[in-house]
């Protein structure tokens, strides 16, 4: 499950210039993401497709970087939550509409620029969805999924 979230996260991340219309921008987040990159001993790369993927640790949690597979060009960096560490504005945002869907997992996602925005993975039914949250707590459907049997 979150090799589909993170990998269509990815993908749209190679179709479109940037997240800039959402003005939230974090570049001292972009900045300790890649120094901590560039200083850790424990990073594990994984080929895919249609990027390349360098997983490490950034402040207890799983983050990973990504990178365009035919230049090593970063795209962005993604960061893992774990359900107790889900951030309020997450919970907030998907309180009225999808206050019933089960979460999966929650990522943010910060692009070469700093534009950061969440995205989780929510199941209700036979229905999955990847939803895009922004930090000032906007949702909108980012992808239809396959449910989970």
């Amino acid at each position: 499950m979150k090799n589909i979230i993170l990998a269509a996260t990815i993908l749209v991340a190679f179709s479109t210039a940037s997240f800039a219309k959402e003005k939230n921008v974090d570049p001292k987040l972009l900045r300790d993401l890649s120094v901590t990159l560039k200083n850790s001993t424990n990073v594990h790369w994984t080929d895919r497709e249609e990027y390349k993927q360098a997983s490490f640790i950034f402040m207890n949690k799983t983050a990973l970087a990504f990178y365009k597979q035919d230049n090593n060009e970063l795209i962005g960096f993604g960061i893992r939550y774990d359900k107790v560490s889900v951030p309020d504005i997450i919970t907030e945002a998907m309180k009225t509409k999808y206050s019933d869907w089960q979460v999966g997992d929650v990522i943010i996602f910060i692009d070469t620029n700093g534009n950061i925005n969440y995205f989780a993975d929510v199941q209700k039914n036979n229905k999955r969805l990847a939803l895009k949250i922004t930090p000032n707590g906007k949702v909108s459907v980012y992808a239809k999924m396959p449910a989970d049997k």
